[in-house]
Formats: structure tokens, C-alpha cells, sequence
């Protein structure tokens, strides 16, 4: 938690010198539950997806201060993106640390593909989608949601409510005054309250929404009240729009020194120990300090890298076209086909549609057969289509290894 605190105080530098660190978004007053779900993540098995102020989550899951440096002044080591991506976005693929978007709240459908994913294979895992309580005014989280509602799917909506989407106060964004109650109509979530403030609660929150996630194979969010100690991030003056009495409230509630009290009331650490782990913090946030900025900056003419993904190049015809003679057949035909025998070598294949067949749509009907005969496939329709087709279609592009013969 201090190696945490002191980055978080000393990113804003790093910008003022022009160094780097273009973005930041502060993290104090988040420290409880930042803590337990780095703490809870499991590296390699479970599936963590952090959003822009989820610095302490990151250094509680692994991620060492000077990975973290790396990524704010965006050198070429930095193990999130190689310092392609906006700082403050944190990630370390090989761990399942996933890398997101900043479109607030979007990276909520990936951690529910991932819960699908989860399910389907039979793992004893979970995927956790960190993100703030603005994010639930998103239709795409909104679709996130229902989504693991309906397939009960081993996924935890961990909401960081510290009553501001930026500037704008929860009160001018939903009736509710905690907003995971927004959602307490859905059959299968589990929904969760804790001080966000507050290690132990946070820590006994955290595992227990783990701990049923998985058990039950059902969703649950966890609503961990915070405070926003300072600004939303370094493009934002609180100053504006926060009096004096809030601002001097929020730092009266700071966690780590209510932490740092508790520690030395219950006598489990000494005030000279603690001096000591904060001359530690000091020595070893300058040491990757040192080591960040020595680190080599990413060669200009990668700049294109990956934007686009390779194009794949066929063995057997290279150039994209054939010349082969054979009979003729309709293109619809053609592509049920080789849909088939996608299917019939690789039994993993998903397909992810808009709209799958029904009696009803009639334009698709030309899947039809393909859907009913595919190893493992799901129809994945977008939210704004009838109900009965988003959730029918899965069950039907289901089908047994029999059906090809």
C-alpha cells in the first residue's frame, strides 16, 4: 500500500518535468478494495481486467513500482503495451492481467467472454472486471451484465464508487444512491456491499464474492463505497466544483492512515517499524526510478505494429485466388461448407453473430443447418434484438459429433 501511495503521489511529476506519465488518475481513497482484489487474483488462472485508476489493484496482483513506471513514461519494457498504450492503463497478458480500453466500462464484455470461456472449458477460475460507478450508465455494460446474469457465469463486477463520474456527482446520474441496486431485479447476480475504504472489509468482501462466483458458477457485484481524494485525474481540477469541506473531508477518511492507525492500535507493527518500511518504500521507488528512465524508448518506426493483425497467407493459394476447375456451386452452399469443415477440424471454432436463424428471419435462414450442426458454436446477438432470439439461438448451435456423420 505505501509503494502504491507513493507512486500515486509521484506520477504528477513526471508529467511537470515532460517526462511521460501524460495520463494518471489517482487511486487514493480506493486502497481497501484496490488491495483485496489484487490480492485475491489468482496469476495465470484467473482473469483480471483493470481500469485507468487501478494502480494499487496492479501492484497487489504482482506487477512490480518499476513496471509500473515503465508504463507511465511509456518506455519499450513497459509489460503492458510496450509503451504503446495510454499510461495508467496496466496490464501483463502473460499473468491474464488483460489489457483494455479507455472507453470506460467496454472491457466489462470482455471479462463476460472470458466468464463464458471459463464455463464452457470446466475451469475453477473467475473473471473480474474492475471498473467505476459511472460505468453502469453504459449500455455495453449493461449488455455485460445481463449477459452473465442469464448464462450464470463466473464473473465479478467489482464497481469503485467514490460518487463522481469525473466531475459529474452520482446523484445527477442514477436515483439510486448505491447503484449496484440498480440491478437487484436480476435473477442470478449476487450483489455485494463493502467500505472500499477498509481493508478487512474489503479483503472478507472480495473472497467471498470469489469464493461463490466460482462454487455456484453465477455472477456477483460487489459495491465497494470509496472516496476520491483528489482530482479525477491530471485533466481535472476537483478544486472546481468540490468545496473545502468535502475535499478536507475525503482526506479525513484516507485509508492508508486509518490502516497505518489500526496497524499500530492492535500492536501488530511498532511506529519505528513503519518508519522503517517507509524509508524502504523511499529506496526502492528511487531505485526503480533509476531504473525506468535508463530503460530504452520504443523504436519510432514500430509505430505501425500492430494495428492491424498480419493477414494470413494461404499455403495452398497464396495469392488469394485459385485456379482450379471443378463443378459449380451456389455461393451460399459454398459457404456452409467450409463452415462445416472449420467446424469438423477444429471442434474449439465459435461463431459470433448478429443474427442467428429462427422462423421468423427468414434471411438467415441460409445458417440454418450449419448452426445445427456445429460442434461448439454460439450465436451471440446484439442487445437491442428480441430476448427470445439472443438467448434461443445458443442452444441451438449446440449440437453432438453424431450429427456429422
Amino acid at each position: 500500500m505505501k509503494i502504491g501511495r507513493a507512486l500515486d503521489e509521484k506520477a504528477p511529476n513526471y508529467l511537470k518535468q515532460a517526462i511521460g506519465w501524460s495520463y494518471h488518475a489517482p487511486y487514493a481513497g480506493h486502497d481497501g478494495i484496490q488491495l483485496a482484489i489484487g490480492q485475491n487474483f489468482e496469476q495465470k488462472k484467473d482473469h483480471l481486467y483493470m481500469y485507468y485508476r487501478d494502480m494499487l489493484t496492479a501492484l497487489a496482483g504482482g506487477m512490480t513500482s518499476e513496471e509500473i513506471i515503465l508504463n507511465g513514461i511509456s518506455k519499450a519494457t513497459d509489460p503492458s503495451s510496450g509503451g504503446r498504450h495510454m499510461s495508467n492503463h496496466l496490464a501483463k497478458p502473460e499473468w491474464n492481467m488483460h489489457s483494455v480500453s479507455s472507453a470506460t466500462g467496454n472491457h466489462a464484455l470482455h471479462a463476460v467472454g472470458t466468464g463464458r470461456a471459463i464455463k464452457y472449458y470446466e475451469e475453477k477460475a473467475v473473471s473480474i472486471s474492475s471498473q467505476g460507478e459511472s460505468s453502469v450508465s453504459e449500455g455495453y455494460v449493461y449488455e455485460a451484465i445481463t449477459g452473465a446474469d442469464k448464462e450464470e457465469l463466473p464473473v465479478i463486477f467489482v464497481i469503485q464508487d467514490n460518487g463522481y463520474g469525473i466531475s459529474v456527482p452520482k446523484k445527477d446520474q442514477t436515483a439510486q444512491r448505491k447503484v449496484a441496486n440498480n440491478f437487484t431485479g436480476f435473477k442470478n447476480l449476487r450483489i455485494i456491499h463493502c467500505n472500499g475504504k477498509d481493508v478487512f472489509d474489503s479483503m472478507n468482501a472480495m473472497a467471498e464474492a470469489k469464493r461463490y462466483a466460482i462454487e455456484e458458477s453465477k455472477p456477483v457485484m460487489l459495491q465497494a463505497n470509496c472516496v476520491r481524494m483528489g482530482s479525477h485525474s491530471n485533466s481535472d481540477d476537483h478544486l472546481l466544483y468540490r468545496s473545502d469541506s468535502e475535499r478536507n473531508y475525503v482526506v479525513d477518511y484516507d485509508p492508508l492512515a486509518k490502516f497505518r492507525r489500526l496497524l499500530v492500535r492492535y500492536e501488530r507493527f511498532t511506529e519505528e517499524e513503519l518508519e522503517t518500511i517507509d524509508a524502504e518504500v523511499k529506496a526502492e521507488i528511487k531505485a526503480s526510478h533509476k531504473a525506468a528512465m535508463a530503460a530504452p524508448d520504443p523504436d519510432p518506426e514500430s509505430i505501425f505494429d500492430h494495428v492491424f493483425s498480419d493477414p494470413y497467407v494461404s499455403e495452398k493459394y497464396p495469392e488469394g485466388l485459385h485456379k482450379e476447375e471443378g463443378k459449380k456451386t451456389k455461393f451460399i452452399t459454398a459457404l456452409n461448407e467450409t463452415l462445416k469443415a472449420e467446424f469438423r477440424h477444429n471442434p474449439d471454432t465459435f461463431i459470433w453473430g448478429r443474427i442467428w436463424p429462427t422462423k421468423t428471419r427468414a434471411v438467415f435462414l441460409m445458417y440454418r443447418k450449419v448452426c445445427r450442426q456445429s460442434l461448439a458454436t454460439n450465436g451471440f446477438l446484439m442487445p437491442q434484438l428480441p430476448k427470445i432470439l439472443f438467448w434461443e439461438q445458443q442452444t441451438e448451435c449446440r449440437a453432438t459429433t453424431s450429427e456429422f456423420a
